[in-house]
């Protein structure tokens, strides 16, 4: 193959940035002197990829947040066309927003076209897929269920499992021995953060309230100033740790908040007992309430096909509720074990596959 390779790659979040870092590191490996370039962020470039644009540059939440964000979006995807100009295959990692469009640029233009983690169709609707199969070459999904919705369109689909299981180095499950506080996880960015934290935090404070001796911590996005949680901890009445990223925090809960999101998935693979919140807007709500045809939030719950994680959504996430969820789950062991017991099993369904190997696998004969 030749050493002249151009791959663009589009990761518009934090969890595809995670994922696509271990992507490109085994495409490096597999093609020498292949050049990936396009949208990412730090971990994609510490793997070796040409970031040109930052993603947390374009971080909204929601549609409204898209809709005020329109012109630079547009001049975003401008520049990546310009980039898919130059390349011979174009790799979309989730956020289906702009990379579907961008598939479809990229296939009109004659170039190979692989989507790793894959639009969630089962939540949108069957349109998204007959989109796909128009643009995409190949597909590999990181959710075992997924599969088979992209093979009856007729679509080239691998499931290849998921990050967090053949990627990522997630720490064994903590016995409860070791587990230490209620963990906050308010989200991976800043307008997220600021609709999430203040009710995680009242509930927090009702808990409590109830027990001197409870811990409380924080798992920090990287991609959030640390000034954005510092102002929503002033004034609060009792003590709060910070903790960078989601794995520390989780694996030492006791009890987890956590906004819907991968991060739910992330803690059932931990084996932490949560609670899944989702909040937005009036009108993000309702449009989502339109468009989405599936009867869960959180991740978790979408994956083992049941509420196993209680769901906190708009208007019933507030925080008596939240932290009423959070008591059972310390004061109710049979309950609480219950809980954890759906999600033991949960690594070896998602650890089928050969992960971001397999993936610059799938990439190599595309461009071969």
């Amino acid at each position: 193959m030749s050493a002249s390779r151009r791959i663009v790659l589009c990761a518009g979040e934090l969890s595809g940035d995670m994922h696509a870092a271990h992507v490109v590191a085994a495409l490096r490996e597999r093609i020498p002197g292949v050049g990936i370039t396009g949208m990412a962020g730090a971990n994609c470039a510490r793997a070796g990829m040409d970031v040109r644009f930052e993603y947390n540059d374009y971080a909204v939440i929601g549609f409204t947040g898209i809709f005020a964000s329109l012109p630079r979006f547009y001049r975003l995807e401008r520049r990546l066309r310009a980039l898919i100009d130059d390349a011979d295959l174009f790799i979309a990692v989730d956020y289906p927003g702009l990379n579907l469009r961008l598939c479809a640029y990229a296939h009109a233009r004659g170039k190979r076209v692989l989507y790793f983690i894959a639009p969630q169709v089962w939540a949108w609707g069957a349109r998204r897929v007959q989109k796909m199969k128009r643009t995409v070459d190949q597909v590999a999904v990181v959710l075992p269920f997924e599969a088979d919705i992209y093979r009856r369109a007729g679509m080239a689909v691998e499931y290849v499992g998921h990050p967090f299981v053949t990627d990522h180095d997630l720490p064994a499950p903590r016995p409860e021995s070791e587990r230490e506080w209620i963990a906050l996880l308010p989200g991976s960015r800043a307008s997220e953060v600021d609709a999430m934290l203040p009710t995680f935090l009242a509930a927090a404070e009702y808990l409590v309230a109830r027990d001197p001796t409870l811990r409380v911590a924080i798992g920090r996005s990287p991609v959030v100033p640390p000034d954005v949680y510092d102002e929503h901890l002033r004034g609060v009445s009792f003590p709060v740790e910070r903790r960078d990223g989601a794995v520390d925090v989780l694996s030492r809960a006791r009890a987890a908040m956590v906004a819907s999101g991968t991060a739910t998935l992330e803690a059932a693979l931990l084996e932490t007992p949560l609670v899944v919140v989702y909040r937005t807007g009036a009108t993000n709500y309702a449009l989502a309430k339109r468009l989405v045809k599936i009867p869960h939030v959180g991740l978790v719950n979408i994956v083992l096909g049941d509420e196993v994680a209680p769901e906190f959504v708009q208007a019933s996430a507030t925080p008596d509720a939240i932290a009423s969820a959070v008591e059972r789950i310390l004061d109710d062991a049979e309950y609480r074990l219950a809980m954890v017991e759906r999600f033991r099993g949960l690594r070896a369904r998602l650890g089928e596959g050969m992960g971001s190997a397999r993936v610059a696998e799938l990439a190599g004969k595309l461009l071969s």
